[in-house]
């Protein structure tokens, strides 16, 4: 009788087995990202050890081209929320980007520095610019946009865009409703000059 019931139980527990491993393995759930936004088309994301990556949104990358060169910000440079943080080129065309948070300069993302179109392939990824240690990051967070709010302001911006260039050629659109590719080849000195002064908050003069 013991032998009956030790093979019944063998068969159970080797169906049993049989049946988890037929069991579809579910898919780890999507960590979501927080990000936040600067007016001046920056960003910054905050690391598990409370330092802040900082990088380039996709709307900057896409209006200024091709990004050529990249000027980063010394080690240890405190840094301002809104004030001048880095330089990007495209061509003879400079841009001075601000800062998301204000902090020092824990450290910075060499691979873009060697390879620039990072920051065009991986805006939000490969493409961070800069490491900051952030000073009283939770009030500074508090002038930035994240969530919904950043998909409303951004669809401000396209219109404003568009109104920008109203009464020119220079702004084109690609199918899909993309911009085309190194619209700032397209523009003339003082319609840069507009450009980085509207949506960038600063100008040629802007310190760095």
């Amino acid at each position: 009788m013991s032998i009956i019931f030790a093979v019944i139980t063998a068969a159970i527990l080797i169906t049993v087995g049989i049946l988890r491993a037929k069991r579809p393995v579910t898919e780890k759930e999507t960590v979501i990202v927080r990000r936040f936004v600067h007016p001046g088309h920056t960003w910054l994301r905050m690391t598990e050890d409370g330092d802040a990556l900082v990088g380039m949104d996709d709307f900057a990358q896409s209006l200024i081209g091709t990004i050529d060169e990249v000027a980063l910000p010394r080690m240890l440079r405190r840094l301002e929320q809104g004030g001048p943080a880095l330089q990007v080129w495209h061509g003879h065309r400079r841009v001075t980007l601000v800062s998301p948070v204000t902090g020092r300069v824990v450290a910075k993302n060499e691979m873009v520095l060697h390879n620039p179109s990072l920051v065009n392939t991986a805006p939000y990824g490969d493409g961070w610019l800069l490491r900051v240690r952030p000073k009283k990051v939770l009030l500074q967070q508090r002038n930035l946009l994240t969530g919904k709010a950043v998909q409303r302001w951004m669809d401000t911006v396209r219109t404003q865009l568009a109104a920008f260039f109203v009464t020119t050629p220079a702004l084109m659109y690609q199918d899909g409703g993309e911009l085309v590719e190194n619209l700032a080849d397209r523009c003339s000195d003082d319609e840069w000059d507009k450009i980085t002064k509207t949506f960038f908050l600063t100008d040629a003069t802007t310190a760095f």
